[in-house]
């Protein structure tokens, strides 16, 4: 079911205005509040559930519409993750999330080493390991390689946004670690997110590299 100009503004405004409604509100409440006819409402309300946003629960004829609990241990610990990294000074937090991904970088190279049964990775290996890190954590990673340099595009984080930041930047020390063990040396730079949203982590492989 579609609705040829889906406004997201609408959705926003129908998502808000069932958040103050913890018992549940009617599609007539919502019709009401944002000025639609029913037909339209019913439509908007039926994508917006097919996102997980919104469920409902039947209340005689009719229907109440509330905002699902959405509580999962990754997602506890995404938010825990979150306000480490915002409350916790930037050089301490950078103390722990390297030594965090340098442990992690170590334990992923030596299954991909196992995986592909070799003592060392192909440049082509080290990229697909990168893409495949990302699409097991349910996210999308897109590298690209060049002379030196393997760039990863996160163009689906498998993250909260809240805690993607912070994530990204222990990621980045994961990759840059199975590169180093591999080659001798490496270094990743985290990008500024780009204007559709996603984040290029570069991976150096030659000192000389800006």
């Amino acid at each position: 079911m579609h609705i040829k100009m889906f406004n997201l503004e609408i959705e926003k405004k129908i998502v808000d205005f069932i958040k103050k409604g913890p018992l549940g509100v009617t599609s007539s409440d919502i019709a009401n509040y944002i000025g639609l006819n029913r037909m339209t409402i019913t439509k908007y309300l039926a994508i917006i559930k097919e996102k997980a946003l919104i469920d409902f629960k039947p209340f005689g004829m009719a229907k109440l519409w509330f905002i699902p609990v959405n509580l999962s241990k990754e997602s506890f610990l995404s938010k825990i993750m979150a306000n480490v990294a915002v409350n916790m000074p930037k050089d301490e937090f950078k103390t722990i999330s390297e030594k965090a991904g340098i442990s992690l970088g170590e334990e992923i190279y030596s299954m991909y080493l196992k995986f592909y049964g070799v003592n060392k990775l192909s440049f082509d290996q080290i990229s697909d390991a990168y893409a495949d890190i990302g699409k097991k954590l349910g996210g999308n990673f897109k590298t690209r390689l060049a002379n030196e340099k393997i760039s990863i595009e996160i163009a689906k984080s498998p993250f909260e946004r809240g805690s993607a930041l912070s994530i990204n930047k222990i990621l980045s020390v994961v990759f840059a670690k199975i590169a180093s063990i591999n080659w001798g040396y490496a270094r990743a730079v985290v990008s500024e997110p780009k204007e559709d949203g996603n984040v290029v982590i570069d991976v150096y492989l030659n000192r000389e590299e800006k």
